[in-house]
């Protein structure tokens, strides 16, 4: 298992590895997916096949992603994908995070900053090269401290980097890793195994 303090040599600001390009169609459960028709009038509809006479116009209904036991609404993968990686940003733009497709990434989360630093850090400090982090990868979760931008994605466009904004209350899920992000920070899970991230508090589980 890595060292929780191994110090990685690049700088903070570099882009993520290059990684294999998962898919981002979205599944059978995703909002939007299922038969485009689905809402309109068809064979068996009232009017449908009849003569000179037109079915009245039926408004599709809107699908509205249902929040899951835990509270926390799904968001389309799709849309966090970038450069080979799904990439988010808390709302505070404090903590950013990646699920990489390639071996030994898995999923992780660093600060920009913090308020505390946990005891298994003793060496981490809010300088540019040793940023707080943490990672979960096959079912071991670690706190580490980073000088670089691993679960950073950097966007190609001049936009913020990290990705889109994970909005509280939603969840994020991709390659068996969910992250729900909320007003106390950022959750990644793995099969019960994962870990909690935010300025006031870093812990694995």
């Amino acid at each position: 298992m890595p060292s929780t303090t191994t110090q990685h040599s690049a700088t903070y600001a570099s882009p993520a590895p290059s990684t294999a390009q998962p898919s981002s169609a979205p599944g059978a459960d995703s909002p939007g997916a299922g038969s485009p028709d689905a809402g309109s009038p068809g064979a068996g509809s009232p009017g449908a096949g009849s003569p000179g006479t037109e079915a009245p116009d039926t408004p599709k209904p809107t699908i509205v992603p249902t929040p899951s036991k835990d509270g926390f609404t799904p968001v389309d993968a799709s849309k966090f994908q970038l450069d080979g990686g799904h990439y988010f940003r808390s709302p505070s733009g404090n903590i950013f995070c990646g699920i990489l497709t390639q071996a030994p990434y898995g999923v992780g989360c660093q600060l920009a900053s913090t308020n505390h630093i946990s005891p298994k850090l003793p060496n981490c400090t809010d300088a540019p090269d040793r940023k707080v982090a943490a990672h979960l990868y096959q079912g071991k979760s670690e706190l580490l401290c980073t000088s670089q931008g691993i679960f950073v994605g950097i966007p190609q466009d001049g936009s913020p980097a990290g990705g889109a904004v994970l909005n509280y209350a939603e969840s994020l899920t991709v390659n068996g890793y969910t992250c729900s992000s909320s007003s106390q920070g950022v959750r990644c899970v793995s099969g019960g195994h994962g870990f909690a991230i935010s300025a006031d508090d870093q812990h694995t589980f």
